[in-house]
This record gives C-alpha cells, sequence and structure tokens, in this order.
C-alpha cells in the first residue's frame, strides 16, 4: 500500500533521519520525501500504528490521513510524475567535482536522480514534477564548495571555464621553467632523483601537497569533516585534542593505505616482468595521462580529450561515501584508507607509474609519499574548513596545471629512453646528464673490446658516459657499482639488447653492435643517460 503523510517538520535537513526512521519499521519497502510531506510503501497496512509510533519517537509531527491508498488503488490515484531539469554550474574541474555535486543535490528533498558532467559545467537532475528545486534551493546545497548555479538550460548548454590568456600561459610555463632551472643549479636534479631515493620521495611528497589544494580532496576532504562532524556530535564537551581523533585517524589511514596498495601495484608490476618497451609504454600512458590532466587544469583540454582519461566508476566511488554514515570509532581510519580507489588524476598517474617500477617497497613508498603529501592540507580542513580561493587559489591551481604539463612532457622523454626511441627535450632537469669526463676509446683484449664505466659515483651517476666502439666487434662493458640504488641499479640498453641488475662492486656485461649509430643507455626508468657511438 501507498501511505501519504503530512509531515509538518519534515524539512531537507532532516530528510535522512527521517527516511533512515521509516526504513527501520518492518514492511516498509519504499520512502520518497520533499518539505512537508512523504510518501511511503509498505508490504502490509497493519504496519502503519508501528510506523507512525517510530516516526514520532523521532521527533517527527506526523498527520495520518483519513484513507490511505492501496496498491490496488493506485489507478484511481495518479502517479507522481517525474521531471528532468538540466542546470548549468561554474566551478567543476573533475570527476571529483561531479561526485560532490551529485551527493549534495540527492540530499534534497523530490529529487530522485543527479548526473553532472564538469566537461560541459552542468548536471542533470531528475526531480517529482511538482517538487522541481529553484535555483536558489541547488545554490544553497552547495554553498561553501566553491561552485556557483547559474540558472536552468538546455541539455545542449555548456559553460566554458574561464581560460587563461596566452600571455597568462606563457608566464606560467616561463616560471616553472625558471624554477626547474634554480633547482637544477642548487643540485636537486642531481644523482639523487633516482625511483627510491629522497629526491623521488620528495618529489611525490610535493606532488601531494599540489593535489592537496586541487579539486582532488574535493571528496576526500568531503569524507574527512563529515566524519568528524559526526564524532563531535557524539563527543561534542571534549577537548580540541580529542575531537581532532578522527582527523588523525583519517589521515593515517589514507597515508597507510596509499602505501600498502602502492607496493602491491609495485609487485604486480614485478609478477608481470614487463619488457622495456612494455615499461615504456606504461610510462608514456601515465605521461600522457599528465598531459591531459595538465591541460584540463588550465582549462584548455577539448571536450573529447578529456573523455580519454579512465575514469573509476561513480558507483565504486558513492558507495565509499556511504561509509561516512558509518559512527563506529575505527570508521575514520577506513574512510581515508578507501580513498585510495576515489577519483584522482594525481593518484591514478602515479598508480600507473608504480606499476613500472616492479617493486613492492619502492612503489609502496613512492604512494605513502605522496599521500603524506595531501595530509597538511587535509589536517587543515579538519582544522578549519578552509582551502586556497581568490586571486591566489586560481593562480596556484594554474601554476599546478602547468607544471604538471612540464612533468609530463618529461616523462614522455624518459618512457621513449627506456622503450629505446630517445629523445632530449632542451629545459633544466631533464635528466641528461653531462658527459662525467673525456670519452676514453675502448681498450682491446684479444678479441674484445673493453669499455669500463663507474655508477653512483660522486662526480655523476655514470661516469663516464659517452663510449665509442667498432660495429661486428664484441664488447665486453665493465661496471663499477660505487652507490647503485633506485633508478641506476638497473642499466638497461634497449636497442643494444642490454638489460643488467647492477650489484655493488664489479658487474660484467657482454654484447656484440652489429650496426653503426648512436646507442642510448639509461637508467630503469630513462631519467638518467649515456650514449655508446658504434662506428
Amino acid at each position: 500500500m501507498l501511505l501519504r503523510l503530512r509531515v509538518q517538520t519534515l524539512t531537507k535537513e532532516n530528510a535522512q533521519q527521517f527516511e533512515t526512521a521509516a526504513t527501520a519499521v518492518p514492511d516498509v519497502t519504499g520512502v520518497d520525501t520533499w518539505n512537508g510531506r512523504a510518501e511511503i510503501t509498505l508490504k502490509d497496512e497493519n504496519a502503519v500504528p508501528a510506523l507512525i509510533a517510530a516516526l514520532r519517537t523521532a521527533g517527527f509531527d506526523v498527520e495520518l490521513p483519513e484513507t490511505p491508498v492501496a496498491k490496488n488503488d493506485a489507478e484511481a490515484a495518479p502517479p507522481r510524475k517525474e521531471a528532468v531539469r538540466h542546470v548549468t554550474i561554474d566551478g567543476m574541474t573533475c570527476r571529483s567535482c561531479e561526485i560532490n555535486i551529485e551527493r549534495k543535490f540527492r540530499k534534497i528533498p523530490g529529487i530522485r536522480g543527479v548526473s553532472a558532467d564538469a566537461g560541459r559545467g552542468a548536471a542533470r537532475i531528475v526531480c517529482s514534477e511538482d517538487c522541481v528545486p529553484s535555483v536558489e534551493q541547488l545554490q544553497s546545497a552547495i554553498k561553501g564548495h566553491g561552485y556557483t548555479v547559474r540558472g536552468f538550460g538546455s541539455p545542449d548548454r555548456t559553460i566554458p571555464g574561464e581560460r587563461p590568456s596566452f600571455w597568462t600561459l606563457i608566464g606560467l610555463f616561463a616560471l616553472v621553467l625558471l624554477l626547474g632551472s634554480l633547482l637544477s643549479k642548487l643540485g636537486l636534479f642531481g644523482g639523487q632523483a633516482e625511483i627510491g631515493s629522497s629526491m623521488t620521495l620528495a618529489a611525490a611528497l610535493v606532488l601531494g601537497l599540489m593535489a592537496g589544494t586541487s579539486s582532488c580532496l574535493a571528496v576526500s576532504g568531503g569524507l574527512l569533516l563529515s566524519s568528524a562532524a559526526k564524532f563531535r556530535e557524539r563527543y561534542g564537551d571534549a577537548s580540541i585534542g580529542k575531537r581532532m581523533k578522527p582527523v588523525f585517524l583519517f589521515v593515517a589511514g589514507r597515508t597507510l593505505s596509499y602505501g600498502i596498495f602502492g607496493g602491491i601495484i609495485g609487485a604486480l608490476g614485478q609478477a608481470f616482468t614487463p619488457s622495456p618497451l612494455v615499461t615504456g609504454g606504461l610510462m608514456l600512458l601515465a605521461a600522457v595521462y599528465m598531459l591531459i590532466m595538465g591541460l584540463e587544469m588550465l582549462k584548455i583540454a577539448p571536450r573529447w580529450l578529456k573523455g580519454l582519461l579512465p575514469r573509476m566508476p561513480k558507483a565504486l566511488s558513492h558507495a565509499i561515501m556511504d561509509k561516512e554514515k558509518k559512527e563506529h570509532p575505527a570508521a575514520p581510519f577506513l574512510l581515508g584508507a578507501g580513498t585510495f580507489f576515489l577519483p584522482c588524476g594525481f593518484t591514478q598517474s602515479l598508480q600507473l607509474y608504480a606499476l613500472t617500477t616492479g617493486n613492492f617497497l619502492t612503489s609502496g613508498l613512492l604512494l605513502g609519499a605522496f599521500a603524506l603529501g595531501t595530509a597538511p592540507a587535509l589536517l587543515a580542513l579538519g582544522w578549519a574548513s578552509s582551502s586556497l580561493k581568490g586571486k591566489f587559489g586560481t593562480f596556484f591551481f594554474r601554476f599546478s596545471g602547468a607544471l604538471v604539463i612540464v612533468l609530463g612532457l618529461w616523462n614522455v622523454q624518459n618512457g621513449l629512453t627506456v622503450a629505446g626511441y630517445p629523445i632530449s627535450l632542451p629545459w633544466p632537469g631533464s635528466g641528461t646528464v653531462a658527459a662525467a669526463g673525456e670519452e676514453r676509446p675502448p681498450a682491446v683484449g684479444g678479441e674484445k673490446q673493453v669499455i669500463k664505466m663507474a655508477v653512483g659515483g660522486d662526480r655523476a651517476p655514470y661516469a663516464p658516459d659517452t663510449f665509442t666502439v667498432k660495429a661486428g666487434v664484441p664488447v665486453r662493458w665493465e661496471i663499477t657499482g660505487v652507490d647503485v640504488r633506485g633508478c641506476i641499479s638497473y642499466l638497461q640498453a634497449t636497442k643494444l639488447g642490454v638489460g643488467l641488475q647492477l650489484r655493488k662492486g664489479p658487474n660484467v656485461v657482454e654484447f656484440t653492435p652489429k650496426k653503426p649509430g648512436r646507442y642510448t643507455f639509461s637508467c630503469s626508468m630513462g631519467m638518467f643517460r649515456g650514449t655508446i657511438n658504434v662506428i
């Protein structure tokens, strides 16, 4: 049967509480609410007294109608019709924004479904025909989240983002390259930048700091705030330290899950033992992802290009966020752990990158450092709900987009090097190491050419890094491992068929160059390179 009720105290703020109280009653199969009214579907009309009692116990002033509407009388009572409205919204930049908008709008009484599209700057709303929300209601639902509802429009209407001017773009990229040059001169792009070392972990940490001020944390930050709010409801008289407990639990769960799941991704890469061509392909995929994401952050990516980005199903994201209703003390920790699977371009590009490392510890530390980088923003959210806004926020977001594009191009270079098709892009910290000393001609020992090189010393990752050998004559490559950690612990020259895991001390690899040409050797991630000229 269908029961229609008038509830004077029912508002959008307590609609969820009303639905929870109603569905707790046996035989209730459906609840639909809007301001001051509700429709409840029951299997048995004998459950009505229990339902009314439960609602009144929950604090709702329920007026029981004289005649409930039975199921077999459905034709006599005209069904409520659905209405579809398209609303244009400013401020959406990514998948997280879409999910945030959908969840906020679905809390408005009468709305049955929402589908947001950041690319178009619009949302499709399905609601009851007699309960269409106003623009003011929609704006109120997302107040304080950085979005602006412009109004209702046609399904094809699109709001273009505010794109930076040509000279603004030139200035942004110039600033990125200038900072890169300064850091390079300070030695921060030197031999410690390989995977697994402090520089790479620092880079992941910085990337996390950037993500912490972007819309990537719109969903994670919302989860954190809701979890902290529920904790404060239960322990409102506790000290500030105790009220911050769920915030620390959330951040700890997030950091730990990124480390563990990141390590698993790296271990999977090791299990598959991809060839240099596959590894380079994965790096290129991550690089392209970063390029598209950077263009999107600058609001200059065409819609078809953004459609190429892999998207995590929204249903999974909503399922994770639904856990925010749990009030167990450990819930914040589990919520934080679940954010590993929420959509974020930064996270997904790093996950692809971690797969190429083939190492549990390296990839775990890499993702863990990234999560740690997002911690300050999350802790700040927990302390006071604030973020970068205004002109400074716009500048920082655009600067981050330019930086992500430069990092993407850098990884294109590295991926092509690993795959055996090296290119050199002229920028600071590109990974091309200057020649460490004069080029040494090969010594001839018997019928073999002998070349010698030190790896991981104080002078440079490879010393020397340029050799000349003759085609058709076997080469004995004697390599002294000085400090072989991270990226430079593996030496590869794809086109020459060389791939060697280096150990401290003497290492030897032999090969025969068949064709004259210029061949590149590099570390496992292509960040440090040298050349073998075959004549």
